[in-house]
């Protein structure tokens, strides 16, 4: 039988400078009555912007509760009912964006997504990753359809912390891992289906634009000076990446993100951050699998690491864990379906090598180490 090959992506998706100043003539043919969700420092930094482009326009802005977790969705999209608004408008990073999704999921209404900092790749999908109270992981929720419509400005972009944007490379460097593992194991994608080619060349450009343009791009939004690398790499972290990882599927690089977020709480470093180290070590255990290393792909990950700033241990997330830890960790990893997905059969003991392996920067030594 012939396999049933499946896309989605955001109804439209907009990216320039300064789109966030006319925003509803992008949005308006939505409807008349807006809610903005956003945090409130996004609010203190952008108010004069949100007033400026809702210009005309009806909206109530609402302060984001602070974590993306079920109720804080159910809590927005009874506001949204309650002031009969056409859409939620999205402004912040990834956990208001989430929230976002959801809420218009429950409320049955229209989401538009303006992401403030180029540091995940949720902008663009269907899935919304909900929490608990303390931050810990909960679940993955694939809503309805994916947004109506992500306005991308890069003008915000530039201006936010570098720390977010260096939080989006490590997030959306795992794209192309990760769809390799997916394509090579056969499994479904979030779309319910087989990959199209297309699908793949997204996640193969993603990594090809974030190789050649990612170090610059960090060094234009330390300066907070816009250049042609950020918008590539705006490109890259926020769309390649979100229909890259949702059209091809995520592997051990993402487990090990909602492992850490099992085994320490509070979180202590941002989602990207630990999908970074997360790549090493599906790449790692990899590596262990065929029994040897590729030396010149290794070398080209962890180059492109230090130029970018990106952690290559959990010792540079100044996270120290002995190894009684680590295999709580890699035990924690285990336990998520991403782990799952790679072409070979991934266990505790395994892992654990392999998080061994990269925590202590070298994942080319021979490593018998066993559980103590």
């Amino acid at each position: 039988m012939p396999e049933i090959k499946t896309f989605a992506a955001p109804s439209k998706y907009i990216q320039g400078k300064d789109l966030l100043l006319k925003i509803s003539d992008y949005i308006g043919f939505l409807g008349n009555h807006f809610l903005v969700l956003t945090d409130q420092i996004v609010f203190g930094l952008t108010k004069d912007k949100i007033a400026q482009g809702f210009a005309g326009t009806s909206y109530h802005v609402e302060i984001f509760g602070g974590e993306s977790t079920a109720a804080e969705a159910e809590r927005i999209a009874k506001i949204a009912a309650e002031l009969h608004c056409c859409c939620i408008v999205g402004l912040g990073g990834g956990k208001v964006i989430d929230t976002t999704k959801y809420a218009a999921d429950l409320a049955g209404i229209a989401d538009v997504i303006v992401p403030t900092a180029a540091a995940s790749d949720a902008p663009c999908s269907a899935m919304s990753v909900v929490y608990d109270e303390n931050g810990a992981f909960v679940v993955s929720k694939k809503m309805k359809h994916n947004p109506n419509v992500v306005l991308v400005d890069t003008q915000i972009i530039t201006e936010a912390p570098v720390r977010l944007l260096k939080a989006g490379l490590g997030d959306a460097f795992a794209t192309y891992y990760e769809a390799r593992a997916c394509k090579r194991s056969g499994v479904d994608n979030f779309t319910g289906g087989k990959r199209n080619e297309a699908d793949y060349a997204m996640a193969e450009l993603c990594n090809k634009l974030l190789l050649q343009y990612g170090k610059a791009a960090v060094e234009s939004v330390q300066k907070k000076q816009w250049s042609e690398a950020v918008d590539m790499i705006t490109e890259a972290n926020i769309f390649l990446s979100g229909l890259g990882f949702e059209n091809n599927g995520c592997a051990i690089a993402h487990a090990f993100y909602s492992g850490m977020t099992k085994v320490w709480d509070p979180f202590p470093v941002m989602h990207g951050e630990a999908v970074a180290v997360g790549v090493l070590v599906q790449l790692a255990a990899e590596y262990l699998h065929a029994g040897k290393t590729d030396e010149r792909e290794w070398g080209e990950v962890i180059t492109f690491y230090k130029e970018c700033g990106l952690p290559t241990s959990l010792k540079d997330l100044g996270i120290e864990a002995d190894e009684k830890k680590l295999y709580e960790l890699a035990e924690a990893t285990c336990t998520y379906p991403n782990s799952k997905k790679m072409p070979f059969d991934v266990t505790p003991e395994s892992l654990y090598q392999a998080i061994l392996r990269v925590n202590k920067n070298n994942c080319m030594e021979e490593t018998n180490n066993e559980r103590v």
